[in-house]
């Protein structure tokens, strides 16, 4: 027989069988043969072992032998059942009877029944009882292996069963002694095996606290169940190599083990990859494989429903094979955070999702001595978190030693070189272009317009018309950006709230949604992509925050002062502004609302309410200390003037004399210049700098500006600050017309440059955040606050404070006092004007 013929059963098993019993019986369909076999050997090893043996030796079928696996017996009678009439009940190789087990073989290498085997080990043979001398067959045996005739069983009028029950009320005193008794009934389930369990228990009491490892079979489990019936006192048992609470089932060095331990015992060099690991299998030719190589054995892959690839298939779910790629976890209710996710154990009372379930497995790395979710193992067995568990081997395209992405049959492959593998391309079965595939034979773009689809479709599979304007916004994202934010579970739950409503997509349905982040991140996508009018998000934050914080006061009647003063003092003036709110202002009004919050809470730790607060009562609280109790000042000066409370008021924080904070002025022209002619600083740091270090802008100012303030007269570049554009000179203005040019955002979903910021943030549509910018800055060597103070006291004191508050776009009273500060006055200025007016 060649090669190519003794590996068939490897391939096709059921064809093989089919084949080979067709032959006997010709009256049985194919049909049924497949049934018989899938319900005798239901995994696919025993498929394999079943149709190797009756290849090697189809006799076995008519013969009536027992020299093959004892699925042949079951098989064999399986058949028969079903109506086969020429096939052999294999028997007995000794007594020649047919017996339902006959997994023990005699000398010649052919399997025996369990009486026969017994025989001949003498386990029957007769033997004096102990007791009463007679040469009998043993019924039993006694504490000391003795053997017991039937007329004289050790422990007579005993019962077993309460003594187990004393044993374990020594360790815990067990309230309900009936269901203790059924317990131990139910699991010891024969008086023998009951009689010593009882003896070993009262010899050996640290069986039960701790030591069950080292106890029979029947002790261990006995232990389990007491310890999952919630019997204080009682300890599982602990494999004795790794001193984890496992199933201790397996042996390893004379001494009971869990399956892990003796895995890792049997560990051998693979036939395939030549590495030390677990065998899982075996070629034809005998040699061990390990499951990672098993996995790629074209003979273990088979054609995957889904995306109609061969590899390897981890679910046969209802008869229909899935790959690894594939297949998704089913959900349930976790068991640790309580949310619906995909989980592992669903079958089971305790349910993890998958990121519960790798925080619960955190160890210390081996290598990084990070604590990390385990991502990996060692040579030693020790602990590996992901990034340093990722095998690194010279790649064998590029040359250079990197985490391995994939093999090919010249070697391991890089995550650089994978992409351009032509290896790794297939057809996408949505729109046929041949590249990497991501998904169910999809590439990422037809990946995540699907994965989208199904996040947003309803109960009957089908997306509502109302959401269609939204699955377009987000289909303008990157496809591989898209398929990392849907893959979210906070994602996924929100879209799936957003898909369970009804009626169209508003502000006010993304105010009702949950988690409230990717529902503002949604919010924000669907404004730029002009599918939602633009709102006030600073004014809206505000209003979400006031109402969360709002929830805390306990007294109705302060809950109704504190909206208010909100509504009627900053909503009303942020409102008649007309401008959108930025964050300076609405984290001012949360300093003002939260120092309020915190009078009212004082007031009542005193037993006072804020009708009756005093001005002995305000100093007091003046006295904590710090900012936060003078931000109430606007608060308490609103309350007096409707009649809340009575005259009182907080006075006002003095005024600092002068600004505190400044940059080294040698330091600050030094930096100017490298900002001037460095190409390798980023263009927006690069002009968000000059204008603090040179015009002495505020970061919150400098995030405002819009392409249209950058404006081309007569080949020269002005920019407009205040009310009159100033020159720019080179080469600022050459770097202003590039980042007019090159700007962009650092929106990964829904990106768009369809906006009027000169600084785009990382929000679709919106500027950058102040405070971001001003982190840049510090990391290019920039303190925007003392850099602009410095600034501003050299341009106050070369310029008259009308034509700064003019270019700088500050106030006239605010341009006075830099001047007076900078020790310089208006009257030369004015002077001139004068002189000016006369000449004319």
């Amino acid at each position: 027989m060649t090669g190519r013929e003794t590996e068939r059963y490897l391939v096709d098993p059921l064809g093989v069988i089919s084949g080979i019993v067709g032959n006997f019986e010709p009256s049985l369909e194919p049909a049924t043969i497949a049934m018989v076999t899938e319900q005798v050997a239901q995994s696919r090893a025993g498929r394999r072992q079943l149709a190797k043996a009756i290849e090697d030796d189809p006799s076995l079928l008519t013969s009536g032998r027992t020299a093959g696996t004892p699925l042949i017996d079951r098989f064999i009678r399986a058949l028969r059942a079903s109506g086969a009439v020429v096939v052999v009940q294999p028997v007995c190789a000794s007594c020649g009877k047919p017996a339902q087990r006959m997994a023990q073989h005699d000398e010649d290498g052919l399997r025996i029944c369990v009486t026969c085997y017994n025989r001949a080990k003498g386990t029957f043979a007769p033997r004096p009882c102990a007791m009463c001398h007679r040469v009998v067959r043993p019924s039993s045996y006694d504490r000391q292996g003795r053997p017991r005739c039937n007329l004289c069983p050790p422990d007579p009028g005993v019962d077993h069963v309460e003594m187990i029950c004393e044993l374990v009320n020594a360790v815990d005193p067990v309230a309900d002694r009936t269901q203790l008794r059924e317990l131990i009934i139910r699991t010891v389930r024969q008086a023998a095996q009951r009689r010593r369990v009882a003896w070993d228990v009262e010899d050996r009491p640290e069986l039960l606290t701790g030591a069950a490892a080292s106890g029979t079979l029947v002790v261990r489990r006995l232990v389990a169940a007491l310890v999952d019936h919630g019997v204080e006192g009682v300890v599982a048992p602990q494999c004795p190599f790794c001193g984890k609470t496992k199933q201790v089932i397996s042996w390893r060095e004379g001494l009971p083990c869990c399956l892990s331990c003796y895995q890792k015992a049997r560990a051998k060099p693979c036939g395939r990859c030549g590495k030390v690991r677990t065998i899982s299998t075996r070629t034809p030719q005998g040699r061990p494989m390990c499951a990672e190589c098993a996995r790629q054995e074209p003979c273990n892959q088979e054609r995957c429903s889904v995306c109609g690839l061969l590899a390897a298939i981890v679910s046969h779910r209802d008869g229909v094979p899935i790959c690894v790629g594939c297949w998704q976890m089913p959900s349930a209710v976790c068991s640790i955070c309580g949310e619906t996710k995909p989980c592992q154990g669903v079958g089971t009372a305790a349910p993890r999702c998958v990121n519960c379930y790798r925080r619960s497995r955190t160890a210390v790395c081996a290598r990084c001595a990070a604590v990390h979710p385990i991502g990996g193992r060692d040579a030693e067995g020790r602990p590996l978190c992901a990034p340093c568990a990722r095998r690194r081997e010279p790649c064998c395209r590029c040359g250079r030693v990197r985490p391995v992405d994939g093999r090919v049959d010249d070697g391991p492959v890089c995550w650089t070189c994978i992409k351009a593998e032509p290896a790794y391309f297939r057809a996408c079965r949505g729109c046929g272009t041949v590249t990497r595939l991501h998904r169910h034979g999809l590439c990422e773009a037809c990946a995540a317009t699907d994965l989208l689809a199904a996040a947003l479709a309803g109960r009957d599979g089908s997306v509502r018309a109302e959401l269609n304007s939204v699955r377009h916004a987000l289909a303008t994202s990157r496809p591989s950006t898209l398929l990392n934010w849907l893959y979210r579970p906070t994602t996924s739950a929100m879209l799936g709230q957003l898909a369970a409503g009804d009626g169209p997509v508003t502000h006010e349905t993304l105010d009702k949604l949950t988690p409230a982040g990717p529902a503002r991140y949604l919010r924000e996508v669907l404004i730029a992509q002009k599918v939602l009018p633009d709102n006030d998000r600073h004014l809206r934050a505000l209003q979400r925050w006031f109402d969360l914080r709002l929830a805390t006061v306990d007294d109705p009647e302060d809950q109704r002062l504190l909206r208010g003063y909100l509504t009627w003092t900053h909503l009303r003036r942020l409102r008649r502004l007309g401008n959108p709110a930025t964050p300076g202002s609405t984290n001012s009004i949360k300093n003002e609302i939260t120092s309020a919050i915190g009078l009212i809470e004082w007031l009542h730790a005193r037993g006072r309410k804020l009708r009756a607060c005093t001005q002995a009562d305000l100093d007091a609280w003046c006295m904590l200390g710090g900012r936060t109790p003078r931000r109430a000042r606007s608060f308490v000066a609103w309350c007096v003037a409707r009649g809340v409370t009575g005259s009182a008021a907080i006075a006002a924080p003095a005024a600092a004399a002068r600004p505190r904070v400044f940059a080294d002025e040698d330091r600050r022209w030094r930096t100017a210049r490298q900002l001037l002619h460095d190409d390798t600083i980023a263009t927006i740091d690069r002009v968000a700098g000059l204008l603090v270090l040179l015009y002495g802008q505020a970061v919150s100012r400098i995030v405002r500006l819009t392409i249209n303030d950058v404006l081309r007269a007569d080949g020269a570049v002005q920019l407009r600050l205040g009310r009159q554009p100033l020159m720019v000179p080179e080469p600022l203005d050459t770097l202003l017309l590039g980042l007019v040019g090159t700007r962009r955002g650092k929106a990964a979903l829904g990106h768009t440059d369809d906006h009027r910021w000169l600084f785009p943030g990382g929000l679709p549509g919106q500027a950058l955040h102040p405070l971001t910018l001003a982190r840049r800055l510090r990391d290019v060597g920039i303190p925007s606050r003392g850099s602009r103070n410095t600034a501003m006291i050299e341009l106050a004191a070369t310029l008259p404070a009308k034509i700064l508050s003019e270019l700088l776009g500050i106030s006239t009273d605010s341009a006075t006092r830099w001047a007076a500060l900078a020790g310089t006055d208006g009257n030369g200025y004015a002077a001139e004007l004068v002189r000016c007016a006369t000449d004319s």
